[in-house]
């Protein structure tokens, strides 16, 4: 019996760690072993075998650890998005039966906000092509901008790293710390984020944050025309629904 507890133990300590960091990713070494209470060597020759293996990757000396790819293969047919959309999918229309403007939800994945739900079909006022499933920019759209903002600061600075070695034209601003500063702390004062103006597109979105705890774990965005009406007033009209649903959602997806 002993020695198969022996033999258990390494795989049990390697699955708390990857437990630990879907819990907050990047992670580093001394939050892992505060989070775990493994001793350091042990946890870097379990960091050094999982980072073999494509389950955890080594982000910088100072970030730390975050998961690999190959952690998705693990979650078989489930994935947390999908449980996202079944608890958002009530709350946007909802939103969308009172105010008629089309909402959606979004969640990040890299260095991007993937469109997971929305009600663009059951809004007389849409003018939006179907994003589900499209990725969107970080720092362009609304979804994106109220993600950066309210994310801890070293998940922010990770994907800030990321959108900086970027080549795409959206992601360029990620260079300009201070605009990008500037930028986070206005929505931050605001309570929410608008999308930066696209040269052809009429709509503009307004969105906040689904958190749970210090975690965003997606946003929530409402887009309406900027030719009826000002981002201020979308912000008095809308602004107090959208964060009640954005508690409701992130209610419904337990701790």
């Amino acid at each position: 019996m002993g020695e198969k507890t022996a033999e258990i133990q390494p795989i049990l300590r390697a699955l708390l760690v990857l437990e630990a960091l879907n819990q907050r990713s990047p992670m580093a070494l001394a939050s892992l072993h505060e989070a775990t209470a493994l001793p350091k060597p042990t946890l870097v020759r379990l960091l050094d075998t999982l980072i073999a293996g494509g389950y955890v990757q080594r982000v910088s000396r100072k970030a730390g650890y975050a998961l690999g790819a190959r952690v998705l293969q693990l979650s078989g047919g489930f994935r947390y998005a999908d449980k996202v959309v079944e608890a958002a999918r009530p709350f946007l229309t909802t939103l969308t039966a009172r105010h008629k403007w089309p909402v959606a939800v979004a969640t990040f994945e890299r260095d991007a906000m993937v469109v997971r739900v929305g009600t663009r079909r059951e809004s007389p006022y849409s003018t939006d092509p179907d994003y589900v499933g499209q990725r969107l920019p970080m720092l362009v759209a609304a979804l994106g901008r109220a993600y950066l903002a309210f994310c801890p600061d070293d998940e922010r600075e990770t994907i800030l790293t990321l959108l900086r070695a970027s080549k795409t034209r959206a992601n360029a601003l990620a260079r300009d710390e201070k605009a990008v500063a500037r930028l986070i702390a206005g929505i931050r004062m605001r309570g929410y984020a608008s999308t930066a103006p696209v040269r052809g597109d009429p709509a503009m979105g307004l969105a906040v944050p689904i958190m749970q705890g210090e975690r965003v774990v997606a946003a929530i965005t409402m887009r309406y025309l900027g030719s009826v009406m000002s981002e201020e007033e979308a912000a008095r009209r809308y602004l107090a629904p959208m964060r009640a649903a954005a508690e409701a959602i992130a209610a419904g997806l337990g701790e």
